[in-house]
């Protein structure tokens, strides 16, 4: 059981702390850029909350179907799990995009805060769109028992790649907020490709061999 815990725990933490790691740079850039920095996470987040919902329901149900050895249902559930998925993560893109100069007079009036916010906001709706397809792929691979690939792809792009290029972008480049939000924008991108390709390559049958394995031992 821990085999399959501990890679689970490691696909959700190293995204979470990633962005609470995010939200401690931009305190070094100023006030107004912490507090902007807190919007756009509050945002992303909160948005978020519904493509991951999906990629739960996804991982049960894959998972229900693997278990009972329905290989064509565990796929057709993966395949409108990613539809759903898709059409949502679409969608909050492209509120995020349209309602750039509206939703952070939701959280305050300052207006070097609110300038900072819509600025920042047509990245970040890119970065909605790959972190709601990137939950799909782990709630997948949970499903299937393959958590260790999520937490291996998410713990090395999350920590050599993003953390590195949203620190070096922000302060070395000067691109401030963009920068923070460029590097786990590109991990995201990385880790959607990633998954993508082990899920469109996974040996369904194998998956199924192998759950009848954990049973019997159970």
């Amino acid at each position: 059981m821990l085999r399959l815990a501990l890679p689970g725990l490691l696909v959700v933490e190293a995204e979470y702390l990633a962005f609470e790691i995010l939200v401690l740079a931009a305190a070094y850039l100023s006030p107004a850029h912490l507090a902007a920095q807190t919007i756009l996470a509050t945002l992303n987040g909160t948005l978020w909350q519904i493509p991951f919902s999906i990629s739960i329901a996804a991982s049960t149900r894959v998972a229900q179907c693997i278990g009972g050895g329905r290989v064509q249902a565990a796929k057709t559930s993966a395949l409108v799990a990613f539809i759903g998925t898709f059409v949502v993560a679409t969608i909050n893109a492209t509120l995020f995009f349209s309602l750039r100069d509206y939703l952070p007079h939701i959280f305050t009036k300052d207006r070097e805060v609110i300038a900072l916010v819509a600025h920042t906001l047509p990245l970040v709706a890119v970065m909605q769109l790959f972190d709601g397809l990137a939950a799909y792929c782990n709630g997948a691979l949970r499903g299937i028992g393959r958590q260790a690939i999520g937490g291996w792809v998410n713990l090395g792009c999350y920590y050599t790649v993003a953390m590195p290029l949203s620190l070096w972008t922000a302060f070395h480049l000067h691109w401030d907020l963009d920068g923070l939000s460029t590097g786990v924008t590109v991990a995201l991108i990385m880790v959607t490709g990633i998954e993508g390709v082990a899920l469109t390559n996974l040996n369904w049958q194998k998956s199924v061999d192998d759950a009848e394995r954990r049973n019997c031992v159970i």
